[in-house]
């Protein structure tokens, strides 16, 4: 297995995960509770690196989930 195909395989799987995320984003907004708590779990991950009460939390969040639909 050389380098091109490596990178093409994690590239494949990448766009996946991606989508998958988008997609669950988007339940999540109309449905409500649907499956894993995507951006619930953003804002955990952006709290244990800025502290939790933040302001700022929700606009890099938001940032983010912007950044996933938009790819």
């Amino acid at each position: 297995m050389n380098m091109d195909n490596l990178k093409s395989m994690i590239s494949g799987v990448k766009g996946l995960l991606l989508a998958a995320a988008g997609l669950l984003i988007i339940a999540q907004i109309v449905i409500g509770n649907a499956g894993p708590d995507v951006v619930g779990n953003l804002q955990g991950l952006l709290d244990g690196f800025i502290g939790s009460g933040a302001s700022l939390v929700s606009v890099i969040t938001g940032i983010i989930v912007l950044g996933l639909l938009s790819d």
